[in-house]
């Protein structure tokens, strides 16, 4: 489904990039004692409010050049809320196996990942909020993802009674030139495999369009509305790009925007009903201060609306 273009949050999408993030770690040179890659390694995220009081700090710990650990703990206006979010990382060769969230309450989570000839198959999560286990099962055309089916069991509510069955959402991708199209459709089934009538929620379909590995442009379409973000970006490296291939695999991590080879400059998000309604609008853009080697060390974020530039905070990294 389209993000909320009106809430259009550096650190959300920090967050997004660094789970989402995945595949060759093991092939990388990346070594906490240095090296040419050593400084690839983000080692901790800062974001703070307009006011510069923190909002959030991301740090990461690392052995032979991999992540074993990262935590997470937010703010409001400078003063910590809750405890220390800490997720761990275990592995088998260079493929993460598992992700544990813990010190998070009804929001810890195991996540477990496996995968044949190098490609991720299968995930499961489970929530501690859940009564139930979520499975991913990904499937490929040669190097390019096919397919990811969402399955969790469900109660299915029918004439007065109840009945077991399964949940689905089911994300189907097309590949034309630089131009990828995701089909989303969702749906429960009994647990003699019938689709269960009225539960199909429509079709949401999303257009990618990619140059040099970077998102510049989504178009995502549903019953209702058809909303466009638009990216422009700069000419230096992104952090979370040469970091792929750790922090929970995920193979659709390359049409995240975050993600891309170079740093997003500006962001246009429109939302546009269908029927009777306001077209809505969002201009976002980003300034970046660089170290010597090109990446990003702070990112001043603004919003642009009415001809006037408002200041929204700022995201620091350190490597």
């Amino acid at each position: 489904m389209p993000q909320n273009l009106n809430t259009y949050n550096i650190m959300k999408n920090i967050l997004f990039s660094l789970l989402a993030v995945a595949t060759l770690i093991g092939c990388g040179k990346n070594d906490d004692n240095g090296g040419d890659s050593a400084n690839l390694l983000v080692k901790k995220i800062t974001a703070k409010n307009e006011d510069g009081k923190l909002e959030k700090v991301i740090t990461f710990t690392y052995e032979g050049g991999r992540p074993v650990s990262h935590s997470i703990t937010d703010y409001v206006n400078g003063v910590q809320t809750g405890t220390t979010r800490v997720t761990t990382f275990l592995y088998d060769g260079r493929f993460i196996k598992q992700a544990k969230r813990e010190n998070a309450g009804r929001d810890n989570y195991v996540q477990n990942f496996t995968y044949e000839n190098g490609k991720l198959v299968t995930k499961t999560e489970k929530y501690e909020m859940n009564d139930y286990t979520t499975t991913y099962q990904y499937s490929y055309t040669g190097n390019q993802l096919k397919s990811v089916l969402q399955s969790h069991p469900t109660t299915i509510y029918v004439n007065g009674s109840t009945q077991s069955g399964t949940s689905y959402e089911e994300r189907q991708f097309t590949y034309r030139g630089n131009t990828v199209i995701k089909i989303t459709t969702q749906y429960k089934k009994y647990l003699n495999g019938t689709v269960v009538t009225d539960t199909s929620y429509g079709t949401n379909t999303t257009t990618y369009t990619l140059s040099n590995g970077n998102v510049v442009k989504e178009v995502d379409e549903d019953s209702y509305s058809i909303s466009t973000r638009e990216y422009t970006y700069d000419t230096k490296r992104n952090p979370f790009h040469y970091m792929t291939n750790f922090v929970e695999p995920d193979p659709t991590s390359f049409l995240n925007p975050n993600n891309g080879k170079i740093n997003i400059l500006t962001y246009k998000g429109t939302n546009e009903p269908k029927t009777a309604g306001t077209k809505d609008q969002t201009l976002i853009s980003f300034e970046h201060t660089y170290n010597a080697d090109g990446y990003p060390t702070v990112v001043k974020q603004y919003k642009e609306e009415n001809g006037t530039r408002e200041f929204q905070g700022t995201t620091e990294y350190e490597y």
